[in-house]
């Protein structure tokens, strides 16, 4: 699903920018529907393992589309000056289905799988009738003369673009740190400090609420404050928040840390998508978000490998592991502090 992921990105920048976004946010929900469907007649045959890694692979595909078009969908409707609002409005609908998910699977445990399955494709054929309905009056007016300003080589226009070279760069080094959040965490809290799954679900649980209720205030709060040294902020909470999991010693410990951690996303997540947003010029804002979901992905591959090598070779070294975890968050800080400096101005989108 990574490998999928991975390698869709580009293809579903590629094609937001020759197809309307619309079609792909209604699309692309709907064929999900039916690979779950297809999982859920495979789960009841009890069909080959492999079966399941395809339709997986094709589902982690199609969603990277969805991603990338609502990215690029808001970069064309919503101004410059409130787009860290309307990403992070997105992440906190994110949260909520993240938290309400597991809710409902942990409900229906007891049921047949292919029946999660099969409540999964009725959600995505929900979300697509969602965006046929509230995309119908939007109407995205493009110029005659958007591809004269860029390069007919997306790849010649963005090694030219030392910004969104420079921010993507930046955003892959934190997000090998921000990719800890799930799996080496986990593994750590439960086999090095012999946490249980309850009280570690709840961690989680605090991180997706504080999102939810707090992302939107917290954006209103710093709407004056330069996007990058947000950024850059963010990023060293992180290190403090995983210099404190290295030092948590029970669960109170991990909490604080995870709150503080959690202050971190909040800061610097929606940023980073944001700021690709401003450096994407006219026609080639699908493939600029497609390139940091690209990026975003990788690192999120990449992160929790070297995450597990590490926590084999500092079981008995927590605060070390945490502090080698942090390093990335700290370079990426540091980079972004110095980003703030020179960057262009965060309400001005180049055209």
């Amino acid at each position: 699903m990574g490998i999928a992921a991975i390698i869709g990105s580009p293809l579903a920048g590629f094609t937001a920018d020759r197809l309307d976004r619309k079609q792909l946010l209604i699309g692309a929900p709907f064929a999900r529907g039916i690979t779950f469907i297809g999982l859920a007649v495979m789960a009841a045959v009890n069909a080959p393992f492999w079966t399941f890694v395809v339709l997986l692979f094709i589902n982690s595909f199609l969603g990277v589309f969805f991603q990338n078009a609502s990215d690029a969908l808001i970069t064309d409707i919503v101004p410059p000056e409130l787009r860290v609002h309307a990403f992070s409005t997105v992440r906190v609908g994110l949260n909520i289905g993240w938290m309400s998910g597991p809710a409902i699977g942990a409900f229906l445990a007891r049921t047949p799988f292919s029946l999660l399955f099969f409540i999964t494709a009725v959600f995505c054929f929900a979300a697509s009738a969602i965006a046929l309905r509230s995309t119908r009056g939007i109407v995205i007016r493009k110029r005659r003369n958007d591809m004269q300003h860029v390069s007919r080589s997306f790849s010649a226009a963005i090694m030219r673009d030392r910004n969104m070279l420079l921010l993507l760069a930046l955003s892959f080094v934190l997000f090998l740190t921000v990719s800890q959040f799930v799996s080496t965490l986990s593994l750590y809290a439960t086999a090095v400090k012999h946490l249980d799954k309850t009280p570690l679900g709840l961690l989680y649980t605090i991180n997706g609420a504080m999102v939810i209720l707090f992302l939107v205030p917290i954006n209103r709060l710093f709407r004056q404050v330069n996007m990058y040294l947000r950024i850059g902020i963010g990023a060293f909470l992180y290190l403090i928040a995983y210099i404190g999991f290295g030092l948590s010693g029970m669960w109170m410990h991990f909490a604080a840390a995870m709150m503080l951690m959690t202050v971190g996303e909040m800061l610097s997540v929606s940023c980073i998508v944001t700021a690709a947003s401003y450096c994407a010029p006219d026609g080639m804002v699908g493939r600029y978000m497609g390139t940091m979901n690209l990026v975003r992905n990788v690192g999120y591959a990449v992160g929790p490998y070297i995450g597990s090598l590490l926590l084999a070779h500092y079981t008995g070294k927590p605060l070390t592991l945490w502090i080698i975890l942090g390093s990335f968050a700290f370079i990426a800080g540091l980079g972004f502090l110095v980003f703030s400096q020179h960057a262009p101005s965060a309400q001005t989108r180049r055209m």
